[in-house]
């Protein structure tokens, strides 16, 4: 059930992290800006499509699931709300 849950959120993800490349420009009126967000939302595509390769090509599950899943979670909360955690901590401002 994880699994099924995390390869549809996967699927939207990626839906929205090409969206949001392809249409910045038509919305904002300037092309994409490499931001925090926009490492972090990166980021967190990739450590999910990485547990979703590792779990059909691998077998992975359990403890080794768990840390993928908690690693991608962790990256897209930052992506999304973590502004003033990455301004007051990471970039120290």
């Amino acid at each position: 059930m994880l699994f099924r849950t995390i390869g549809i959120g996967f699927a939207l993800l990626t839906l929205s992290v090409f969206s949001g490349v392809f249409f910045s420009e038509e919305l904002f009126g300037k092309a994409l800006q490499i931001s925090h967000k926009t490492v972090f939302a990166l980021l967190s595509w990739l450590v999910f499509g990485g547990l979703l390769l590792g779990r059909h090509f691998r077998g992975w599950r359990g403890r080794t699931a768990l840390v993928w899943t908690i690693t991608g979670f962790t990256l897209l909360l930052l992506a999304y709300l973590g502004t003033q955690f990455v301004l007051e901590v990471i970039l120290q401002r």
